[in-house]
């Protein structure tokens, strides 16, 4: 997986930006207003060569990548320019689906405006309603009927006359271009016009049409995401200067957490569009519904960001004077331009429910040779033929030795490890397979252990043990001693120790630090006394990563060590803690326990640098969880019926929730796969895993309470009872799913994260450590 544009599209990425940044301030965007178009920005854009994009008819062949296309339609949106771009795209994009050669075509001339928009919506009684860029081009390609067809404007529409001498509307014709929440150029376009060409008839009419749509819902995706993470700039920048009660109101922690709950939504935005427009490029099964769920949430994350910025600026984002309204207006306009989004949720559902996978997510991206124009670009959200052979053994390793007995032991016990599973997974070399071979692994690549966590999850595989216990043995790794990398890891990787984590108590839960277990030097070791709780797989467990106070005399940060704490020591008590999820933790309790010093890992005083790593390590990842579940609501809703014997799949309101929860699911694995892959490069992953934890967990509590929701009385049922639909498993996520914003650092201490260390906040005075 490579999430970085290539060197060609950075440089073209920074050259429109670096325009945009100089020729485009808002001042300009208001100017443009109420028609929304700047005919010398068109023009320069034209010099450019911006203007006149397109997309390439085939791989090796002159014109740009959708990939391409959707990185300046990103920066054009950041700007909110005057200018449109993705209608004219697309509309150049139907020309080339039909096949249309250029000496049947009029010469379209569109240096000193469009010269063609795309219709979104088919003809009504002979006109294309609110065409985009309709009240500026000079053509429109729509479809009317079953026709595909190209027809210039006619008498007294805008554009009319020569295409290369378009011009802004005047103050006669500005009339036509209704006033409209986004000042964007609309306007009603004849069907019949001055000219009309048909370009294609029945199925390749509709085919072209409906490609080009894609083509244009990725690319008003990527105006949306630059507009979303534009907008989050401008309210942190406020929030950074403002000040109110003596401090800057970004300080503030009510403020800071909706704002890093904004940069959660933005970053998968952002990413999400550009896996539609790579999968587009690359001729993926499920480009379509990528490209249907990419401006779905784009449009959302672009709301959330302008509005919450515009909340951030108080009284003043009311204001026609400050320029956040401007990405108000247009976050939600641009985003109903194609159609209400509950009638665009149950398509994308449509789209979802035909992809030749479990319908959970769009599904890794099938491997082999590229299809598409971007066979030399850098980005590529395939895991690659490495982790799909990967893939495929894993995937049939768990189908011989997960049995539906050991499952069920789990859930009965709830404990989510499995000795026998455990072994095997040792024995082949699987537990710690990305290490280097001299170190006992088989230097896998992130994407390969990417696919065995998503086929381990999907086969519900009791693996909870091999995740706590790999994120101790990779901080050992960084920060251990030869000693004990010798001694300690083995064991561990080869599928023969446990290790459970230590860190809360009854009086430190998020705020770890404030830990009393105590910890005191005693010869060649130390005597542990305290408390645990949440100590998970205790009962299973060799070791308990334990976090204890080994000077009570420094600041709470400074004093702290960690130790491995054989369980087999005397002085320790394990006692079980159900759980609302139905699993089984622990509470551990400590009583005089001598540690040998071979057993602290880091330096004396030193835990909390400690602890750090190994949160990091905690955190990295996403969860699949959710891809089960929404495959599991899919089976139920495909044979249960309503009370007139209708499938339940057919629901609107089903469709409607099964296209938010696949949109979840897909940017929950992008934004899990982000750590791993900046891990990869050497770059610092803490909040890029802070966002991906973030935005999993709450999203999945959502998933979980609506899906129950629709299963309606009979979804309180649990596993094991007669009639549970969907065999009861959406009951137990929806309790299991309380948990994911709690434990590995509360969803706060996430928000705290991403605000101060990501969106450079200001710390409130309540911030410092004491």
């Amino acid at each position: 997986m490579q999430l970085a544009p290539s060197e060609d599209q950075a440089a073209l990425v920074a050259l429109v930006r670096s325009f945009l940044e100089k020729e485009v301030p808002p001042s300009r965007v208001r100017a443009a207003e109420p028609l929304g178009f700047d005919a010398a920005l068109w023009r320069a854009l034209s010099q450019l060569g911006v203007a006149q994009m397109a997309l390439a008819k085939a791989p090796n062949e002159a014109g740009s990548s959708l990939l391409d296309c959707a990185l300046v339609a990103e920066a054009l949106g950041a700007h909110l320019a005057p200018v449109p771009f993705a209608e004219v795209v697309a509309a150049r994009a139907a020309l080339a689906f039909v096949g249309s050669a250029a000496a049947s075509l009029p010469e379209l001339r569109d240096d000193e405006a469009p010269a063609l928009a795309l219709a979104l919506r088919p003809a009504r009684n002979g006109v294309f309603p609110l065409v985009p860029a309709g009240a500026v081009a000079g053509w429109v390609v729509g479809l009317d009927g079953d026709e595909l067809v190209l027809v210039e404007a006619g008498p007294g529409e805008a554009g009319r006359g020569d295409v290369g001498a378009a011009s802004p509307q005047s103050a006669g014709s500005a009339s036509r271009s209704p006033r409209n929440l986004g000042d964007s150029p609309l306007a009603d376009r004849s069907a019949v016009g001055s000219r009309r060409l048909c370009l294609a008839r029945g199925a390749a009419a509709k085919a072209a049409f409906e490609r080009a749509l894609d083509v244009w819902r990725v690319l008003s995706a990527a105006a949306l995401s630059g507009l979303s993470a534009r907008a989050l700039e401008i309210g942190v920048a406020y929030a950074t200067a403002r000040e109110q009660f003596g401090v800057p109101i970004g300080s503030f922690q009510a403020l800071a957490h909706r704002l890093a709950d904004v940069s959660a939504s933005v970053e998968g935005a952002g990413m999400l569009v550009r896996e539609a427009a790579w999968a587009a490029d690359e001729g993926e099964r499920c480009a379509s519904a990528l490209a249907s769920a990419a401006y779905l949430f784009a449009g959302e994350a672009a709301q959330l960001s302008a509005g919450e910025s515009l909340h951030v600026h108080g009284g003043y984002g009311f204001t026609l004077e400050y320029d956040i309204q401007l990405f108000y207006r247009r976050a939600k306009a641009w985003s109903l331009a194609l159609d209400a989004p509950a009638r665009e949720r149950r398509e994308l559902a449509r789209r979802v429910l035909a992809c030749d996978h479990a319908p959970g997510r769009f599904g890794p991206p099938r491997a082999g040779a590229r299809a598409g124009a971007t066979s030399d670009a850098g980005m590529d959200f395939r895991l690659g033929e490495r982790s799909d052979r990967f893939r495929a053994e894993v995937r049939a390793f768990l189908a011989e030795i997960v049995t539906d007995e050991m499952r069920g032991r789990a859930h009965a016990s709830g404990t989510y490890h499995d000795w026998t599973l455990h072994r095997a997974l040792g024995a082949k070399g699987w537990i710690a397979a990305t290490w280097p071979r001299a170190l006992g692994g088989q230097e896998r690549d992130p994407a390969e252990m990417a696919a065995f966590h998503e086929e381990a999850a999907l086969a519900e595989a009791p693996i909870d043990g091999l995740l706590i216990t790999m994120m101790v043995a990779n901080t050992i790794r960084d920060l251990g001693t030869e000693a004990q990398k010798q001694e300690l890891i083995p064991p561990m990787i080869q599928g023969e120790a446990l290790v459970a984590l230590g860190y809360s108590e009854p009086e430190a839960g998020s705020d770890v630090a404030a830990v009393r277990t105590r910890a005191v030097r005693d010869g060649s070791g130390w005597r542990i006394d305290g408390e645990k709780v949440f100590t998970s797989l205790a009962h299973e467990s060799q070791f308990i990563f334990l976090l204890a106070r080994t000077d009570p005399d420094k600041p709470k940060h400074a004093g702290l060590t960690l130790f491995l704490v054989p369980v087999d020591a005397p002085g320790i008590e394990i006692r079980p803690i159900r759980t609302l999820g139905g699993e089984r933790t622990n509470a551990t309790f400590y009583t005089n326990v001598y540690v040998d010093d071979r057993f602290r890992i880091g330096p004396v005083d030193g835990g909390w640098s400690v602890l750090g790593v190994a949160l990091t390590h905690e955190r990295a990842g996403g969860s699949q969880e959710g891809t089960r579940v929404l495959a599991q609501f899919v089976e139920w809703a495909r044979e249960a019926r309503d009370t007139d014997g209708r499938r339940r799949i057919d629901d609107p309101g089903v469709l409607e929730a099964i296209a938010r929860v696949a949109i979840h699911n897909e940017v929950s694995y992008l934004l899990g796969r982000r750590p791993g892959w900046l891990m990869e490069r050497g770059e610092p992953a803490a909040v890029a895993s802070s966002i991906a934890r973030l935005y999993y967990t709450t999203g999945f509590q959502d998933t979980c309470s609506e899906l129950l929701d629709l299963l309606g009385p009979d979804g309180v049922l649990q596993h094991g009872e007669a009639g549970a639909p969907a065999a009861g498993w959406i009951e137990r996520a929806h309790r299991h799913a309380a948990v994911g914003t709690i434990y590995a650092g509360s969803s706060e201490i996430q928000r705290t994260i991403i605000a101060r260390q990501g969106l450079r906040l200001p710390r409130g005075k309540e911030g410092g450590r004491r």
